[in-house]
Formats: structure tokens, sequence, C-alpha cells
């Protein structure tokens, strides 16, 4: 069996989708961008604190030779969401996708022009197949 990262945990991830945003960035910077996702500035400190926990997880590398430390993801945000959302697939739906398509239709979270969006994806896909 394959080991995880570390995951972040939804105060990190947030900073972490901010830092993605500002690309990379000081304590500062990516403590507006917080503000900016989310509405409501998070303190100096809590960001300092997360994005320093972010470092040990390997989800950010820091450039420590300069004031003030710039931060910068470790990791695209398109493979770090392929993989939260693979763990999430095994954790709660044993790996089956569709399993989780299903639970959506069935809490009727998919509108009608996600399902017709989701139809085209798979069409499009076995056109390639």
């Amino acid at each position: 069996m394959a080991t995880r990262r570390a995951q972040a945990t939804t105060a990190e991830f947030n900073v972490l989708k901010a830092l993605w945003q500002v690309k990379q960035g000081t304590v500062a910077e990516v403590r507006a961008a917080c503000a900016r996702l989310q509405g409501a500035e998070p303190a100096y400190t809590t960001v300092m604190t997360l994005l320093g926990r972010l470092e040990t997880k390997d989800l950010v590398k820091v450039d420590k030779t300069r004031t003030p430390f710039l931060y910068k993801p470790r990791h695209k945000e398109a493979s770090v969401l392929r993989r939260r959302l693979r763990d999430f697939l095994d954790d709660v739906f044993q790996g089956d996708a569709s399993e989780l398509v299903l639970q959506l239709v069935k809490d009727e979270v998919l509108s009608a022009d996600d399902l017709a969006r989701i139809e085209a994806k798979i069409a499009a896909s076995e056109d390639r197949s």
C-alpha cells in the first residue's frame, strides 16, 4: 500500500489556495489573498503558523535567505486537488467514483447543466477510446 503525504487541514488548505492565487508571497501577501478568497482577513500570526505547518508537510517551500520570507507552493494546484479527490474517494467510497456521482445525483446536488456536462465528458472520452 502506498503511503500518503500528510494532508492539509481545512485552514491550511485555505492558505494554500491563497498561495496558489498569488503564486509566491510573503505572509502579508498570502494573508491579503486569504481575505479576498474568504471575505475575512485572518490574523497575521495565524497565516504565519499555517504556512509553517504547510512547510513541515512538504506542501510549501520557503526562501529564508530574504526578509520577509517568501513562500511558494511545492506542488501544482491540479495535482494536489487530484490527490485529495483520490484520497476522498478511497476513504469514503472505497475508490468507486461511480458511487460518488450516484450519491451526488441522489442528493440532487447536480443541476441539469452539471449532468449535461458530465454526459458530454463521458461521450468525448468514449470517442477517444
